[in-house]
């Protein structure tokens, strides 16, 4: 059984709102050389080539703490320095120093709170090569496509956590597979392992969900098709070989 103590490190994630809630995304602060960097999905902040939002809501709020706990800061996007891969589904936006308390110029603090925002250490991350098919994993993010009209089933503003195991690894694609549903809002949230000394390690975060595809045919009519696109329950996910190679 996990160590109940570890499970305070699953508050890495941190919710991401674009332009006052247009859309959202979740994301984790990574410690590289000194420096923190924020890490999502690039989808959650370009639209191919373009930024999507002017400002970025950044907020973390740690389990069984209430709305007004949660740390959040603002981030003007004009001016912030952010990485993006041409190749793959991840970006990073310099942060600055947590431990130091010292934010780039573009980054304000829009609410002080009391929730602890964590910045995950190198040395709590492993590389593709060392995931291991099979082992537990969480998902931690905030799925606000769930969130519909008159819907009370859960706070939006704390992750979700899912569990799931490996399910498999792409060496080719340099990416591996979870078999947790992913839904709009948990792109860019992480991926945490249980190795088999009872460690939490973050290994990646969610990139998409792969569809199942039903689709059917007029008889009558041969060129008239319909598709619906599924939630298979598998997910796509970056490994931290490709953070690493971005802010590196």
């Amino acid at each position: 059984m996990i160590d109940r103590t570890l499970l305070d490190n699953l508050t890495y994630t941190t919710l991401l709102s674009l332009d006052q809630g247009k859309s959202s995304g979740s994301g984790f602060l990574l410690n590289f050389n000194g420096l923190d960097y924020l890490i999502t999905a690039r989808h959650v902040l370009f639209d191919e080539d373009n930024i999507r939002c002017n400002t970025l809501l950044v907020s973390s709020q740690n389990y069984g703490d209430k709305n007004e706990d949660a740390r959040m800061f603002e981030l003007d996007m004009l001016k912030a320095t952010v990485l993006n891969s041409k190749s793959e589904d991840v970006a990073a936006i310099l942060f600055g120093s947590l431990e130091k308390g010292e934010f780039e110029e573009y980054i304000s603090i829009a609410q002080e709170g009391k929730s602890q925002t964590l910045s995950i250490k190198q040395d709590a991350t492993i590389l593709l090569n060392k995931i291991k098919i099979a082992n537990d994993v969480y998902l931690v993010g905030f799925p606000t496509s769930l969130i519909f009209q008159n819907s009370n089933h859960f706070d939006p503003g704390k992750p979700l956590l899912r569990k799931g195991i490996v399910g498999g690894i792409n060496f080719e694609d340099k990416n591996f597979i979870i078999d947790c549903s992913a839904y709009y809002g948990n792109s860019g949230g992480p991926i945490i392992e249980l190795s088999e000394e009872n460690k939490l390690v973050v290994i990646g975060f969610v990139s998409r969900y792969i569809p199942f595809v039903i689709e059917w045919r007029n008889n009558r009519e041969i060129s008239v098709t319909h598709a619906e696109y599924l939630n298979s329950g598998y997910s796509v996910c970056i490994p931290m070989d490709a953070i690493f190679k971005l802010i590196n």
